[in-house]
């Protein structure tokens, strides 16, 4: 699992948690859940850029 931090140009941020993981399509930058489930959706025109932390699955 990894946690997603989006800044984005306006100085707002946005942080997913526990997402297995994510793409970049049409201009979208999409988070993912475990069935390739869309959970989080950002314009990429608006990213100034993602963080990506891996973090230990706790069960």
């Amino acid at each position: 699992m990894a946690r997603y931090e989006i800044n984005y140009l306006d100085g707002s941020t946005d942080t997913v948690t526990n997402a297995p993981g994510h793409e970049w399509s049409a201009g979208v930058f999409l988070v993912l859940d475990a069935q390739k489930r869309t959970i989080y959706l950002a314009p990429t025109a608006n990213i100034r850029s993602v963080l990506i932390h891996d973090e230990a699955a706790t069960d």
